[in-house]
């Protein structure tokens, strides 16, 4: 009669810094993706790469593609920037929510939960998710080092 409930944690510092880099590489692999089109993966982003050479390419796309106040010229038109200054722009206005790592801690417990069902012996009507609660505070100093807390109860 035993049941598993598992919650899911995040580390609101490198977390957030992990998922800025994410959605980054993603703004980068959309530009890409639109060239391929959607049949060239799935529409999967996740499995669009981008090569070395390919970067820049793809990253002046994505700058363009931004919706942010873009440094002008004397004449009001786009500056134009080295790679650099771009990604610079694009990271710093990329923003990563608490809902953004809510989300995260509940997919690290799901995914926690699909390899006990599939892997292991309990059996999926026994283990439940919990939402997590706050993104910092109490929460994350609860879980101390681990992202995925298993409680029976």
């Amino acid at each position: 009669a035993l049941k598993l409930e598992i919650h899911g944690y995040v580390d609101p510092e490198s977390d957030r810094r992990g998922l800025a880099e994410l959605f980054f590489q993603r703004l980068l692999k959309a530009q890409k993706l639109k060239d391929l089109g959607p049949a060239a993966t799935g529409g999967d982003l996740d499995a669009v790469t981008i090569k070395p050479e390919e970067y820049e390419r793809y990253l002046k796309k994505a700058y363009k593609a931004a919706k942010f106040a873009k440094p002008k010229n004397l004449i009001g038109l786009a500056k134009r920037l080295p790679a650099t200054a771009m990604e610079k722009l694009l990271r710093q206005h990329i923003e990563v929510s608490d809902d953004d790592l809510r989300r995260l801690a509940y997919q690290r417990a799901e995914r926690v939960k699909d390899y006990l069902i599939t892997k292991g012996p309990v059996a999926a009507d026994r283990i439940f998710l919990v939402e997590p609660e706050t993104v910092g505070g109490a929460s994350a100093a609860a879980a101390g080092n681990r992202k995925v807390e298993m409680v029976l109860k």
